[in-house]
């Protein structure tokens, strides 16, 4: 997790936009827009890929976690937890099968998914919306089905620290100062604070590819030799 709380981050970005106390309030309303620019910035890093073009995917190990469904007879499909961004993976843990993902138009086309002569033990998945559908629909009530997946981050607030890595905590602070700072159309400070942003963000990208390519191995060339924009 993060070293920073939430009030701590906000005092950091106030600091870096030169301690402007005009958007800790705003009219009449009583939002301190320090905490808006916070979490936005925390979301964004965590529920993109990619930020500023830089070539590179985001992968944070603390925001990929799992979680069971069972399946019920005759049911084609198990709900969706609570907090997916992304569905990665579906692994069969009752019968030890990890399912291959199908794309929907894939599943539709079956003519057997509503047969009920045609159950079986599950293979295939899909997602859509809040539903994971199974192929073969499940002939069997109990069977357990681990989901991987990416999560959504919950906002902050009080002392709250992030769920990531503290290496995060400076990113969050400039990009939560670039975007206070575009908002308020100071563009030339907002381009000084990106440079700096995009120099953090590139060291932490390439980090964590150390891990994320043993992970997704697939025949390519090393991100190495890919420009970062």
């Amino acid at each position: 997790m993060g070293d920073l709380g939430f009030d701590s981050l906000k005092e950091q970005v106030k600091f870096r936009a030169g301690m402007d106390t005009s958007i800790e309030k705003i009219g009449s309303s009583s939002t301190n827009y320090y905490g808006v620019l916070v979490n936005h910035a925390y979301r964004q890093i965590c529920e993109h890929d990619r930020l500023f073009g830089i070539n590179r995917k985001f992968y944070i190990p603390e925001l990929e976690t799992s979680a069971t469904a069972t399946t019920t007879d005759g049911t084609a499909y198990v709900s969706t937890p609570s907090g997916v961004l992304v569905v990665r993976s579906v692994y069969d843990t009752t019968n030890n099968v990890k399912l291959t993902q199908i794309p929907w138009k894939v599943y539709i086309s079956y003519t057997d998914r509503t047969n009920t002569s045609a159950e079986g033990d599950a293979t295939e998945w899909c997602r859509s919306g809040a539903r994971i559908y199974l192929h073969p629909t499940p002939q069997t009530t109990g069977d357990t089905m681990t989901i991987y997946y990416k999560k959504i981050v919950d906002n902050l607030s009080g002392t709250d620290t992030t769920i990531i890595s503290s290496a995060w905590d400076e990113p969050i602070i400039l990009l939560a100062t670039y975007k206070g700072m575009t908002w308020q159309r100071d563009f030339e400070k907002a381009k000084l604070v990106k440079e700096e942003l995009i120099d953090h963000l590139s060291g932490l990208v390439t980090i964590y590819e150390n891990e994320y390519a043993d992970r997704d191995m697939q025949f390519g060339p090393d991100s190495s030799y890919l420009p970062l924009r």
